[in-house]
């Protein structure tokens, strides 16, 4: 049995003795400070850093001049110089940053936007899952039966295995967050390098709240993170900065984390599980800096919105931004999508009315363990893999961003959409090229399609190639001239005639196909198909 199998069921365990709100704690561990909650930039104005602006000014401008000529002060610089930091009249933000913007002398100006943290509560992921797994309600009337809502599909995972990825080389990745409980028992002595403290302005980012804590478990934590399990977590280091706290995490904060994790000798990739509605300038130019500079990754979580937008900074074409996906290889109910859209990752998902076993399991503050969900989840498996896959194939900048883009298990339409971007997280297949088959009898077992359908007798069908062993793609065509991909498909017959549908599965490597005829005719004004 693999450790992540081993881990599920622990985890399992170890919740059902908890109340849904709480983080499951270690020992002597405390309850934690209460989390920073996501908002929906989205649906209203993004809060600001009162008082504050930012802005960048042409070369050879005075700053003292400029902002003497707005009754301002100056307040300090950003990372590299990359901007400056005026204070004026609290409530005025946005029209002091429109009448500098309008001067000869500036390049640009904006607020000091706030982004808040995307996770959405604390409450289980799997990094393997053979398929089949159940979560259990654990209390109430249905105590003891399973959620059929989590009920998951052969492949809904990253593919993390034990120790398939050791031996590789050192690398470094970025934790842009809450901070990190540099004591917690999930890091390994060393791992973990104390950065800057850009919200506090100290040279302690340590975290108070959890959910640093959480994603960078997630990313590198020897027993539940993605290096971890996957055997690399002594070859990856995490740069640890502060930039959120009780206000939310303010740009001016970000970006300065930006410059210097890109700056950071052997950096192959920063999380930011962060985000909100506006975009930045500041922002825009740090990324630029990172990824076409520095050949660093910059990865973003999408947003919790439930909306076709996704939140910035992963908005940012050169960011990678991350939706969530739960356990059947959909969308979680909260997570953003659209243009811009990148990748999917497992985020949790979760209601109120049933169990907290269906987050993602983490270290949290006070030496504990906490089930959260959110694309602030989703984020750092990719950070994680983005790791493994430069520690153990030694891939860096653009050509580590097209291996985890196209190693992804495809969802959704064929190829590239901005619902599912190139497809859900794949870690297996990133660092070896080929495909864990979770097909079959244990150990693995042949690739072979197969498929069930039903149309009750009218003219939409649905199919259902789960019956399939081995498989991780699935392609079909209708006989009609249409096409679709993923495991269950429906599809809608227009004329009478007889159909051959044919499955198309793959695992990586190989194909396999079957097909079966459906039957459509009229009858009276409707067609009915079977």
């Amino acid at each position: 049995m693999k450790r992540a199998t081993l881990l599920l069921l622990a985890s399992l365990t170890l919740a059902a003795c908890q109340d849904a709100t709480d983080p499951v704690g270690g020992a002597g561990s405390n309850h934690p400070a209460p989390l920073l909650r996501a908002t929906s930039a989205q649906g209203g104005v993004e809060r600001v850093m009162p008082g504050r602006v930012l802005a960048r000014l042409q070369d050879g401008a005075s700053v003292s001049d400029v902002a003497a000529a707005y009754g301002l002060a100056l307040e300090g610089r950003g990372q590299r110089d990359a901007f400056v930091m005026l204070r004026g009249a609290a409530g005025s933000e946005r029209a002091l940053a429109a009448r500098l913007g309008g001067d000869a002398r500036v390049v640009w100006a904006e607020p000091d936007y706030l982004r808040q943290t995307t996770e959405i509560d604390s409450r289980l992921w799997a990094f393997y899952n053979p398929g089949g797994l159940q979560v259990y309600f654990t209390r109430g009337r249905n105590n003891g039966q399973p959620v059929s809502s989590y009920v998951s599909v052969q492949d809904a995972d990253e593919d993390n295995i034990e120790s398939y990825a050791s031996g590789g080389s050192s690398v470094v990745i970025g934790s842009i967050d809450t901070g990190v409980d540099f004591g917690h028992g999930e890091f390994l002595p060393g791992q973990l390098i104390a950065g800057h403290d850009w919200y506090s302005d100290d040279s302690d980012p340590s975290d108070d709240n959890g959910h640093g804590t959480h994603t960078t478990g997630t990313m590198v934590g020897r027993t539940v993170g993605v290096a971890g399990v996957a055997g690399a977590g002594p070859n990856v280091q995490v740069y640890v900065q502060r930039v959120c706290g009780p206000l939310g995490c303010p740009t001016s904060a970000i970006v300065s984390a930006i410059y210097a994790a890109a700056d950071y000798p052997g950096m192959v990739a920063m999380n930011l599980s962060l985000g909100g509605g506006s975009e930045s300038q500041a922002e825009k130019d740090a990324i630029a800096y990172a990824v076409n500079t520095k050949g660093v990754l910059v990865i973003a979580s999408a947003g919790n919105d439930g909306t076709s937008t996704v939140s910035c900074p992963a908005c940012d074409p050169l960011a990678i931004s991350v939706a969530a996906s739960d356990w059947l290889d959909e969308h979680a109910y909260y997570t953003n999508w659209g243009n811009g859209l990148d990748i999917i990752a497992p985020g949790g998902e979760l209601y109120s009315n049933t169990t907290e076993e269906a987050g993602i399991y983490s270290a949290y503050v006070g030496g504990g363990y906490a089930y959260l969900q959110g694309t602030s989840m989703a984020a750092p498996q990719v950070t994680g893999t983005a790791a493994i896959v430069a520690s153990k194939a030694g891939l860096t900048g653009s050509a580590l961003r097209s291996r985890i883009e196209s190693s992804a298990d495809d969802l959704g339409p064929s190829g590239y959409d901005t619902s599912f971007g190139h497809g859900r997280l794949n870690s297996y297949r990133a660092v070896t090229n080929t495909t864990l088959n979770e097909g079959g009898p244990p150990g693995g077992g042949p690739l072979t399609a197969s498929f069930s359908y039903s149309c009750g007798g009218i003219s939409t069908c649905d199919f259902d190639g789960s019956g399939s062993t081995g498989a991780t793609s699935w392609n079909w065509t209708f006989g009609d001239g249409a096409s679709a991909s993923g495991q269950t498909v429906t599809h809608t017959y227009e004329l009478g005639g007889s159909y051959i549908v044919t499955l198309t599965v793959g695992d990586g490597t190989t194909t396999d196909e079957t097909n079966q005829t459906v039957s459509c005719t009229v009858k009276g004004k409707r067609l009915r198909c079977s």
